[in-house]
């Protein structure tokens, strides 16, 4: 029974750790609260235009953040903001450019932050967190905790 509880201890110390550096590079969040989301295959594209695009999918969903520039910052999200993200899952894709349409109206929002870039390597970091809707108002996807971690950027078109 002794080791059983020590197993246990041990497991739970560190079975359940799930560090950012580990998964060098990533782009990952928290689904609606709880369910830890990381995409498996990711990109970040600087346009031609200034803005910067990241993508992420786990094979089931995609995010798609993009910023209006490529310049360490905050940048809230919301309708009419000029950062947008966008998840998309079983043909159904949540903006935050879109607000709920219950009583009380709930708004699509959140920020994304820019903490560091690496113009040498071309990599950046930062945060997000966003609250979305389907174009209807009545479906909702929740993003928190959200990472991006030496995401590697390529210029684009």
């Amino acid at each position: 029974m002794k080791n059983f509880l020590y197993f246990v201890a041990i497991i739970t110390l560190f079975g359940c750790q799930d560090d950012i550096q580990t998964s060098n590079p990533t782009l990952q969040g928290l689904r609606h609260g709880d369910e830890i989301w990381r995409a498996t295959t990711r990109t970040a594209t600087l346009q031609t235009t200034g803005i910067l695009n990241l993508s992420g999918s786990d094979g089931f969903g995609t995010v798609i953040i993009s910023l209006p520039s490529a310049t360490v910052g905050e940048y809230p999200l919301g309708e009419g903001q000029l950062a947008t993200i966008t998840y998309t899952e079983l043909n159904t894709t949540y903006s935050t450019q879109n607000n709920g349409n219950e009583y009380p109206v709930y708004l699509g929002d959140g920020k994304v932050t820019i903490d560091a870039i690496n113009a040498e390597n071309k990599t950046l970091r930062g945060t997000f967190y966003f609250n979305s809707y389907d174009s209807t108002g009545t479906k909702y996807m929740n993003f928190s905790e959200g990472v991006f971690y030496n995401l590697q950027f390529t210029t684009g078109e």
